[in-house]
């Protein structure tokens, strides 16, 4: 799969006549990243599969720890096959690599692979922070864009706790 670009990701914002700011920083590969500006809202993202089954899950949440187990009842699933998707799954699904998960690489997604999920307390939030395909920017956009965007690429979300 091709890698996923920051001007697809722009490209893509501007089709929708979402309006963004955009926060330019040094790369940034974890949440604890020394390089992270602040102030910026703090949101997880996450691939996370089903073991064999083979069906994967982005997952976007407020900075806190992953419950696995309260997130596999919540998807009828046992958490002991939860996991992790690797950095291959990551490259094969959306484009990326470990460090840059964003909704804005689900339009690599063409299968739809890929079920999004996100987490409630999202739309309390002023503003949602994500890479445009690159972890040397971040954008801040509204909830409600965000959904206009997974709508775009035709990923009906499934709100969680």
């Amino acid at each position: 799969m091709q890698p996923a670009t920051e001007q697809e990701a722009l490209a893509l914002l501007a089709k929708l006549n979402i309006k963004y700011k955009r926060v330019d920083h040094p790369a940034i590969w974890t949440m604890n990243d020394p390089n992270a500006p602040q102030g910026l809202p703090e949101v997880k993202n996450l691939l996370l599969k089903q073991k064999k089954r083979d069906q994967f899950y982005l997952y976007l949440t407020v900075n806190q720890p992953v419950d696995f187990k309260s997130l596999a009842d919540q998807l009828g699933i046992a958490h002991s096959r939860l996991t992790f998707a690797s950095e291959s799954d990551l490259e094969r699904l959306l484009g990326v690599i470990s460090g840059m998960v964003t909704p804005l690489a689900l339009m690599h997604d063409t299968k739809h692979e890929v079920q999004v999920l996100l987490n409630k307390q999202l739309q309390t939030m002023p503003a949602i922070s994500a890479h445009p395909n690159t972890n040397t920017a971040t954008i801040l956009l509204a909830y409600g864009d965000l959904l206009k965007v997974l709508q775009a690429m035709d990923h009906e979300p499934l709100i969680i706790e």
